[in-house]
């Protein structure tokens, strides 16, 4: 599996375009440390929030469902509208994609995320909140010293969920997995 790539203007780039699709204010919580009750939500998407986290958006920037909408998607962090240009602001965007979950696995989609000026972790895996996330983790010399991008199958197959986590200094994996247990995806109206 090839990891290697992109630079940190393109992560930055990306992680601002992101920001941008994001356009309405989520919810709420109390100071970094795992998720607790509190949560944010975009569409079918909730995750619950670490404390002093919020959260904003409704949607993905660049990645549009059937209904010609963007596909649901938020950013959490202590601080949501400095977190894709402010690399010591922590925290994540989580997004939800059926066109992407009918193009590729969990792991090709990370695989198509490559980090080329950061050192790469051994992939794992986690099954946390009821899905199966395979998790590539970074330790970067420029920008965001550690970053952590993670992808699952929402349950019932109804997307690709994605996770870019810039974590708390001084967390690590407790952290992500925490925040990883608390997404949760609602199953379509049918």
């Amino acid at each position: 599996m090839s990891r290697t790539g992109r630079g940190p203007a393109r992560r930055l780039g990306l992680a601002a375009a992101g920001l941008l699709a994001l356009v309405a204010p989520g919810a709420a919580a109390g100071d970094a440390g795992p998720p607790r009750p509190g949560s944010g939500s975009s569409g079918p998407v909730t995750i619950a929030l670490p404390p002093g986290w919020r959260a904003a958006g409704t949607g993905w920037a660049g990645q549009y469902g059937d209904d010609g909408d963007l596909e649901p998607a938020l950013v959490v962090s202590p601080n949501p509208d400095r977190w894709a240009a402010d690399p010591g602001v922590p925290g994540a965007f989580v997004g939800l994609s059926a066109s992407t979950a009918r193009r590729t696995t969990p792991e090709g989609f990370l695989d198509e995320r490559p980090h080329a000026d950061c050192v790469a972790a051994p992939l794992r895996r986690t099954r946390q909140g009821g899905v199966d996330w395979v998790v590539a983790g970074y330790a970067c010399p420029a920008g965001r010293p550690v970053l952590v991008e993670a992808a699952g199958l929402a349950a019932g197959r109804s997307g690709l969920l994605y996770v870019q986590v810039a974590p708390p200094p001084g967390t690590g994996a407790d952290f992500v997995d925490a925040l990883l247990a608390g997404v949760r995806v609602r199953p379509p109206a049918g």
